[in-house]
């Protein structure tokens, strides 16, 4: 595997600390968060938001806190996924003075890649995963950069170890800029499951110009990357 560039995965916005742990010995993934937590002894402090999730996608029907998890319909896993934010209040007090240091600190970004944060738990309340997805909301910019978001991940749990499987285009899927990624990593230990899957690509029909009027068009293309950190009894491969 060859790493384009080393990135940290320390977030560009944390309110309250480093948005995943810097020492990759602690068991923390993100804010404290860690597999095996129960759902009525986790902290809320530097979470808000508090939803159903959708498989990484809009959060839903909006929960009170952790606890709450219940509510949620489970994945065919069985487990149920909430949605959090990381509490961006301090991004409002920014806006309200205008400082620019605070503007830097706003929504829920990890490594400098906005996403759609998740925890999944058990019948019980137990984590057994968490989820990042990079933000499909975000503006072309933001969104363009999301499949380097895998390199990160890699790093931040050791570059060695890893399967990883390349995808052959589907029909219609061309490169961006040259560049085709369809790719999927894995990595298991005992003490989680991790899986890193990235793609940078365009579908049919997507072009930066329009075929009709030949105008430049923003955001044609496909650039995601998604990582789940599992408890590895309930991973499949």
């Amino acid at each position: 595997m060859r790493f384009l560039a080393r990135f940290g995965l320390v977030a560009a916005v944390s309110f309250g600390g480093a948005a995943l742990a810097a020492d990759k010995g602690d068991p923390g993934e993100i804010r404290g968060l860690k597999l095996g937590q129960r759902a009525a002894q986790m902290s809320v402090d530097g979470f808000g938001d508090f939803a159903c999730g959708s498989n990484g996608g809009t959060p839903r029907q909006a929960l009170d806190d952790w606890s709450d998890f219940a509510k949620c319909k489970p994945e065919d896993s069985g487990l149920r996924e909430v949605a959090v934010r990381f509490d961006d209040a301090e991004a409002y007090v920014g806006k309200a003075i205008d400082d620019d240091s605070y503007a830097r600190s706003q929504g829920t970004r990890v490594a400098g890649h906005p996403v759609v944060l998740s925890v999944l738990f058990d019948a019980a309340g137990v984590v057994r995963g968490i989820r990042m997805v990079t933000d499909p909301r975000e503006d072309p910019s933001a969104r363009r950069m999301a499949y380097l978001f895998r390199l990160a991940a890699m790093d931040r749990y050791g570059p060695a170890g890893w399967t990883c499987e390349d995808f052959p285009a589907a029909p219609g899927e061309t490169p961006v800029g040259g560049v085709f990624i369809k790719t999927k990593c894995v990595k298991r230990d005992d003490v989680r499951a991790l899986s890193v899957e990235a793609h940078f690509l365009r579908k049919a029909g997507q072009s930066d110009i329009d075929p009709v009027t030949r105008e430049y068009r923003a955001g044609q293309y496909e650039s995601w990357t998604r990582l789940e950190i599992l408890d590895p009894a309930l991973a499949t491969k």
